[in-house]
């Protein structure tokens, strides 16, 4: 028999989109879920799949809706797939939407969607397989965002990260990981300062992929939540990209988990450092994130949920 966990990691390094399932209930109550579970199948019928896990509470919904509506997100729009992923019973509330002509539910602003009416439903172990014929869709120019290894990733990032690194700049990856109202901070054993975990501080080019497995060879299996700050320093000549994560498990080697109100702010290393997790801490007590984009000295903040 295989390890469940195990078997989950090996298929988490394909790299899939991710989206967001949407149909109706009989009553008209608006019901989604995220999924990256999602394939297309014929141009001719055109057909498209998705997956709907048995112990969903909204499995009974769709195995037994008519149709359903695909949505494919943005890369800017990690912030729809942890709430669709979330058990809020606000989440249609929160979301922009609006009527499909069959009246599934569309989101706003995602690439692409697609609404079907059920062709077909396959038992498939723990999940079922839903197939639909697309009656209708609509798609645009934006990029969409990606799902591996546990984290979302941005493939518009990506490639300013590989520009970057092309003209000469170093990459650094890193997160923000929170467990039980605590974040992560390393000290430096000559300087006595803290810093956030990274990967590309030792010099080498940083992945988020490094970053999580340096994790996991400390102990800490982590949840990459979403984009949290994207900045550059011209005069060392380093683009700094990092996450808002959540640390699952939490091993014994490496840094300290400290409460915000632990921190010593005198010891962060460097001014770019201190204001990110300055503004996390702030963030965090409103529960409203954004991403910050600029240099390590100035630039603004894109507010995640609107």
């Amino acid at each position: 028999m295989f390890d469940p966990r195990h078997l989950r990691d090996a298929f988490g390094t394909f790299l899939t989109g991710v989206t967001v399932v949407a149909c109706r209930e009989g009553n008209g109550t608006p019901r989604g879920f995220t999924a990256n579970s999602f394939t297309s199948v014929s141009l001719n019928p055109p057909l498209l799949l998705i997956c709907v896990d048995r112990s969903a509470e909204s499995f009974d919904v769709f195995t037994n809706s008519d149709g359903f509506a695909v949505n494919i997100l943005t890369e800017d729009q990690a912030h729809l797939a942890d709430l669709f992923a979330s058990k809020r019973p606000d989440k249609f509330e929160i979301a922009r939407w609006r009527e499909g002509r069959m009246g599934c539910p569309i989101l706003e602003g995602v690439c692409a969607w697609f609404e079907c009416k059920r062709n077909m439903t396959l038992e498939a172990g723990d999940h079922v397989i839903i197939v639909g014929e697309i009656q209708h869709y609509g798609s645009t120019d934006s990029i969409g965002l990606g799902y591996v290894r546990g984290g979302y990733m941005s493939l518009g990032l990506e490639r300013s990260a590989a520009k970057a690194a092309g003209n000469g700049f170093h990459v650094v990856v890193g997160a923000i990981i929170e467990h039980e109202g605590r974040i992560l901070l390393y000290e430096d054993e000559k300087s006595g300062e803290l810093y956030v975990p990274a990967s590309g501080l030792d010099g080498e080019k940083g992945s988020l992929q490094k970053f999580q497995s340096d994790m996991q060879a400390q102990g800490i299996r982590l949840t990459v939540s979403s984009l949290f700050a994207v900045f550059e320093n011209e005069e060392n000549e380093q683009q700094s990209i990092y996450y808002r994560a959540f640390a699952e498990s939490v091993g014994s080697r490496g840094g300290d988990f400290r409460t915000f109100g632990e921190i010593p702010w005198d010891r962060i290393c460097n001014h770019a450092v201190k204001t990110m997790v300055h503004r996390y801490v702030s963030e965090s007590g409103r529960h409203r994130f954004g991403i910050y984009f600029g240099s390590d000295r100035d630039g603004s903040v894109e507010t995640l949920v609107k």
